[in-house]
């Protein structure tokens, strides 16, 4: 009895892990991945989920570099990626004011829906302007890639206007 009930519970034991790993084989949400790192790019929105990014470079078309100010205190233009069940939130500091809004991947591209964002004053104007362009810009995402499909560390914006937005990863906020 005792080496039939064990034989069963190997064969379930088997079964199970058969079934998890098929499940994890080949998802790849249907995206359609651009640019220098397209094999690595992601594929869902959890694959953005709970991470937490800063702006550390800013290329318009022709390659001319943008300054990226901080805030008064020092604080970095920020972008980070929350889930809570099917909810996909975004928030982050563009420079002088909070900003927060949703998104979506759908159809291999990225979404971020118009944040709104608090009322701070913003000066100097070159830094007013900088803030309303990244804000306009995280709506007009045309393509998006990450480096590396595992534990990515660089994400990069290819905005419609040709602008390029580059990120590197910070620390991630804690899962909910």
């Amino acid at each position: 009895m005792l080496t039939h009930l064990s034989s069963r519970c190997r064969l379930l034991c088997l079964s199970l892990l058969a079934a998890t790993l098929a499940g994890c084989a080949g998802s790849n949400g249907g995206a359609r991945p651009q640019g220098a790192a397209a094999a690595n790019a992601a594929t869902s929105a959890d694959s953005l989920a709970q991470t937490s990014w800063e702006l550390v470079r800013w290329a318009q078309p022709g390659g001319v570099l943008r300054d990226i100010p901080h805030g008064d205190n020092g604080e970095p233009v920020r972008l980070t990626f929350l889930a809570q069940g099917k909810q996909y939130r975004v928030n982050g500091f563009a420079g002088c004011n909070r900003y927060m809004g949703s998104y979506k991947l759908e159809g291999g591209k990225l979404f971020i829906n118009a944040p709104a964002t608090t009322r701070m004053a913003c000066v100097p104007a070159e830094r007013a302007k900088l803030e309303a362009d990244y804000l306009r810009g995280l709506s007009a995402i045309d393509t998006f890639t990450l480096d590396s499909g595992g534990a990515p560390r660089h994400l990069t914006f290819n905005l419609r206007g040709g602008d390029v937005l580059e990120f590197e990863r910070r620390q991630d906020p804690p899962t909910p």
